[in-house]
């Protein structure tokens, strides 16, 4: 996955509104109010993205990974999942039209709007979990009919829309490809993440496993050893005259029989094996990637078809013009 930069979310987030960059600070004012009263706090918002500037920038908010500024966009673009209409105000470029090849020889004698063309927006939030690194990414699919677009709406010049213009729409379909094109991107996003996660993985199940079998083979070789010291004491016993040192050695042996029965009972080979397989499940759980991606809006944009009337060798032809996609259709 490419470097997760919090000022490009930042930017992201805010493209629609005034934003000034200056000397390391983002100042970022006439916010939507809905994103004002969420996170509590008039605009303009100081941001900076790290510690140093932080301090010396007074009323300045911290943007860094898990800071409450991100957190806050985070949540509130969670709760804002909805749906927008946007008309494209787009008209036919009638020099552009002159040069077409379907118009050559042509007189156009009439142009006007007719029904609507519509594109569908999908915004997603996609959250990136894993180890202690959280991040964060805002990415939009342009849909027309069953194809995503490369293209950014807003390059158009754009209002509200109305929802009387419009026919019921739905969205289902559109909606699917986008998901797919987002899984895509997403598993390509990721696939370095998960290499670096399954290289990490592994040294550190090598280092778990390493670590258990020498303890095993500490355990079985004291065990071996305590057996060999109870062998030698009780031969050495057999060899004793002197109460005080057949005492002695009756004692260390009993000593040693149990540890050895210690040893024996307390089964280490299972203890270790139980504890050895709880890490390697923990180091599983801990390296796991975490990925959520949430629909945070979906924009439907619609503009008009343009009816073009054209006169070619005295007879009047009509056609319909795509002046978004630029095509006749």
């Amino acid at each position: 996955m490419a470097d997760y930069n919090p000022k490009d979310f930042i930017l992201e987030f805010f493209k629609d509104c005034k934003i000034n960059d200056k000397e390391g600070v983002l100042t970022i004012s006439e916010v939507p109010r809905d994103f004002e009263e969420f996170i509590g706090k008039k605009p303009p918002y100081k941001l900076v993205f790290d510690f140093n500037l932080h301090a010396k920038v007074k009323d300045s908010e911290l943007v860094i990974q898990g800071s409450y500024f991100l957190l806050g966009i985070r949540d509130y673009l969670r709760n804002k999942g909805q749906t927008s209409l946007l008309k494209l105000d787009i008209k036919p470029d009638l020099l552009e039209l002159s040069k077409n090849p379907k118009l050559k020889n042509y007189k156009i004698l009439e142009i006007k709007p007719g029904d609507y063309n519509f594109l569908s927006e999908f915004s997603f939030l996609s959250i990136y979990q894993y180890l202690n690194e959280k991040k964060q990414t805002i990415i939009k699919f342009l849909v027309k009919d069953r194809e995503i677009l490369d293209w950014d709406i807003h390059k158009f010049k754009t209002h509200d829309g109305n929802k009387e213009e419009i026919p019921f729409m739905d969205l289902k379909e559109p909606y699917n490809l986008a998901k797919k094109r987002l899984d895509m991107w997403v598993n390509k996003e990721i696939k370095v993440v998960k290499y670096a996660l399954n290289a990490k993985l592994s040294k550190e199940l090598n280092r778990i496993k390493d670590h258990y079998s020498k303890q095993i083979k500490e355990k079985d070789e004291e065990v071996e050893r305590c057996k060999e010291k109870i062998k030698l004491l009780e031969s050495k016993l057999k060899h004793t005259y002197y109460d005080r040192d057949i005492n002695i050695l009756k004692r260390t042996i009993q000593e040693s029989k149990a540890r050895l029965e210690m040893l024996q009972k307390r089964s280490y080979q299972e203890r270790l094996n139980a504890e050895e397989i709880f890490h390697i499940n923990d180091e599983i759980e801990k390296h796991a990637l975490s990925i959520k991606n949430i629909l945070i809006n979906t924009t439907l944009c619609y503009y008009p078809v343009y009816n073009i009337l054209i006169l070619s060798k005295g007879k009047k032809i009509s056609k319909k013009y795509d002046p978004v996609l630029k095509i006749f259709i």
